[in-house]
Order: C-alpha cells, then structure tokens, then sequence
C-alpha cells in the first residue's frame, strides 16, 4: 500500500511546478518584474525538491540524495527572500545573498559527509527558512505606508510559516546526532501536518499579492497621461472628487486653478507636433514644481490642465497662479537659439455652498480661464460670482472698477 505523505509530496511537486508556470507566465506577460522570474525559479527549485523526495531511491547512495534535495531546499528559500528583496527595493540585504546561502550549505554536507549529525541536517534548512521568511514579511509591511490587502495576507501567511519552521527546527534538532525515532515519527507528523497547508496557502497569497500589483499597474496607467507623466481626466476627476467629498465633509478650503498654453496651435503648426509634444512635457514640469503631496495635478484636456488645491482658500490660489503665469512667461521652451516663449491663461475658483460636486467647481474654474484669454491672455482671472486679488493684497469682486 502507497503511503499517505507519497500523495502529499506528490501534490506538493505538481503544485509547485504549476506555481513556477504561474509566476513565469505573470513575468513574460506583465512587464517582465526580475522577482516574478525569481519566484519562478524558487517554485522551480522546490518542484525539483519534492520530485527528489518521490525518486529517493533513483540516487545512487543515501548522501547523495541528501546532498541534492536540501541544495534544491537551499535554492527555494534563497530564491524567495530574493526575490522579496527586487520587489521592495530592500536596502538592508546584499544583493547577492548566494555567498551566506553556501555556508549555511556548507554546514549540512559537514553533516552529512563529514561528521554525520542527524539533527544539524535537518533543522538547518527550516532554520534558515525561518529566519528568511521572517526578513520577508516585514519587506512587505515595511514597502509601503499603507500596505494593501493583499500585502498584509501575505506577511501574515509568511510569519504564520515562519513560525511553523522554527518549530520544524526545534523538532529536528532534538533528534540528536543519532537520530530519536520517536523525536523523528513527531517531527514527520508535525511536517506533513503543518507543512503542505503552509506552503501552498503561503503561495497562493504571495501570487495574490503579485495580482495586486499588476491591478495597480492597470489602474495607474488607465489614470496617467503617458505624454507628461501626470494624472489625465480619468484620474483628476477620480483623485478630486475625493478631495471634494473630503473638503464637502470636513468644511475645509478647496481650490481648483485650469489653466491652458495660449497659441498652442500656433507652436504645433510652425514647428511640428514632435515640438508640441516638447511644450507639452515643458509646460506640465513648470506647473507641477514644489508642488505639495495632497496637490492633484492633471492634464485634462489637449493642453489644459488643472491643479486642485486642497486647503487652499482663494486669495492663495490667486497668488499661486498668478506666479504660475510669471513662472512660465519667463521660462520660454528650448526649441530655437533664444529660446520659444510661452504664456498661459489661468482661471481660479473656490468651493463654495452651492457645489453639488468637483465638475460645479472645474466648469467656473475653465469659464474664467477662458475669459482670461479672450481678455488678452498670459493673465489670471475668477468666476464672475467670486473674488479677485487686488493689487493691494485684498479681495474684491471681480466685477468692481
């Protein structure tokens, strides 16, 4: 009769070689991450490992056998912390982790060749797997402020194993050189018990987390105008009208200044659309310097833009666009041996009472910015129903003499 733990080392093989597939596959098709590829090694390695335990006998001695499923051990835990490490951009491990991976190896073949020691060799490697997978957990957490849903299952499914495999540890240890059957049966069932829930339950969580990150990626892309790197409408009108809700809830100031590259056309019909783009890329780099992280910078439009200002009351709006204005009319774009001027048109506007949502907002914010350019342009002005800045420093109607 075949005995249970084959079946289990068998799925263990099959579901770790479909995981290198997985992580392969995520790798060729999303952007080719070095750790996706990393992983895939590591589940590779870790295929070989359980297909080495289900062929023990194919070896041509005990040693050998020994020496080869703990080096594909020893690969898939390296592996996997390493690849954590390209993922998080960790600081506080070498990049190449193969040189500690080998003494620690080095330490089993001491136990297998050189000084036969039955508990060295096997709590070695879930020593170093513990303390591997601890180090990788707290990469996660420590990746970003507010780790996502599927980061925090993957830390904790990884600390859960972390733990298991300082207990296989402990279990092993306790063998002794020589090896206690009854020490051994404990550690088999713990393992067996313990191990393959673990392993494949920490798999599927860290593929997860992967998920997570390429629906990021989609999500950020869908949102981000590719020419200048900013928020496009899709992501203004997403990122703002949590700004507006927050502004809405808490009675605080909110801003929204658009603004537009006057003659626009004029530069795309002289000196191509490759120099349109370049205004373009210009343009959004002048509007976006020194800008706070709560700001909502966007491209909304061909060459409109818009900047949402939370906590910003109006008369700090007005003085920031008007600076915008001075900022761009003396930064002419590097096209021509002097340089090609630029000037832009701005219009400002405040959340007020009667808003029902951001567009009530960007729709006065874009009738005074029109009106600035049919006034001239290269000039900021407000909603008619709002304030102006005047040269005094006060506020006064727009309207007013």
């Amino acid at each position: 009769m075949v005995s249970p733990f084959f079946y289990i080392v068998f799925s263990l093989t099959i579901t770790s070689t479909v995981l290198s597939l997985a992580f392969f596959m995520a790798w060729k098709n999303f952007g080719r991450k070095p750790h996706a590829l990393t992983w895939s090694a590591a589940f590779l390695a870790g295929a070989l490992q359980w297909f080495s335990v289900l062929n023990a006998g194919a070896f041509p001695s005990t040693e050998t056998f020994l020496l080869f499923e703990n080096a594909c051990s020893m690969a898939l835990v390296t592996l996997g912390v390493r690849g954590h490490c390209q993922r998080t951009h960790c600081r506080f491990l070498p990049r190449n982790l193969w040189p500690i991976a080998l003494a620690i190896y080095s330490v089993i073949v001491w136990a297998i060749l050189i000084e036969p020691n039955v508990g060295v060799r096997m709590a070695t490697v879930p020593a170093y797997a513990a303390i591997t997978l601890f180090l990788s957990a707290t990469m996660i957490i420590r990746y970003r402020k507010r780790p996502r849903p599927a980061e925090w299952a993957a830390a904790v499914s990884i600390y859960i194993v972390a733990i298991i495999q300082v207990a296989a540890s402990i279990l092993a240890f306790m063998q002794g050189p020589a090896g206690d059957e009854s020490v051994a049966a404990a550690y088999l069932h713990f393992n067996f018990l313990t191990l393959p829930a673990g392993y494949m339950g920490m798999s599927m969580l860290i593929l997860m987390m992967m998920a997570s990150d390429i629906s990021a990626k989609m999500k950020k892309m869908a949102t981000t105008d590719h020419l200048t790197g900013l928020l496009n409408r899709r992501g203004f009108h997403e990122y703002g009208e949590r700004a507006f809700s927050a502004a809405r809830r808490a009675g605080t100031e909110l801003s929204v200044i658009m603004t537009d590259i006057d003659r626009f056309k004029f530069i795309n019909d002289k000196f191509g659309h490759a120099a349109g783009d370049s205004a373009l890329i210009h343009f959004s780099k002048l509007v976006s310097e020194a800008r706070r992280t709560e700001d909502v910078i966007a491209r909304v439009g061909g060459e409109e833009f818009a900047l949402l200002l939370p906590g910003t009351n109006l008369r700090d709006a007005m003085a920031l666009a008007d600076q915008l204005c001075s900022k761009i009319g003396a930064s002419p774009m590097d096209m021509t041996s002097v340089g090609l001027p630029m000037t832009s048109s701005f219009g400002v506007a405040a959340i007020s009472d009667k808003d029902k949502q951001l567009d009530d907002m960007v729709l006065r914010a874009d009738r005074a910015m029109y009106r600035s350019k049919r006034a001239g342009r290269n000039q900021v002005d407000l909603e008619s129903s709002q304030l102006m800045l005047a040269e005094d420093g006060t506020l006064k109607p727009v309207t007013s003499g």
